[in-house]
């Protein structure tokens, strides 16, 4: 039994961390200016209040309207620093992402195992 318990353990909390949504890993960039694509780690999260157009968006949940929009500072793996305006509140610094040159921030943390549970 001892053997069985650390493996039950790291099913359990992998089980925690699997999202079925994909619309859970990835935001639009809604300000897209002048942002270089490529790879990063979010450093932090502020929330523009009141910025978002009355009646565009939806809370976390789906459930309420959401006004605000939420400014990443993320630090490049190429180098340096840049700034995305998102419409997406399930972002948290420390967070590994990914700029598209599509406008979108996506998120790569933990991915492997969401992509495995889907098929």
């Amino acid at each position: 039994m001892r053997l069985w318990a650390p493996l039950l353990l790291c099913i359990v909390l992998s089980g925690c961390s699997v999202a079925w949504d994909e619309r859970h890993h990835e935001a639009t960039i809604v300000r897209p200016s002048n942002f270089k694509a490529g790879s990063g780690v979010i450093q932090s999260v502020g929330v523009l209040r009141g910025a978002r157009e009355p009646g565009t968006g939806v809370d976390a949940e789906g459930k309420h309207p959401d006004r605000n929009l939420y400014r990443l500072l993320i630090h490049m793996d190429a180098g340096g620093v840049q700034t995305v305006d998102i419409d997406s509140s399930r972002f948290l610094a420390g967070e590994a992402v990914e700029l598209t040159n599509d406008g979108r921030v996506v998120r790569v943390t933990g991915t492997t195992l969401n992509q495995l549970t889907n098929r």
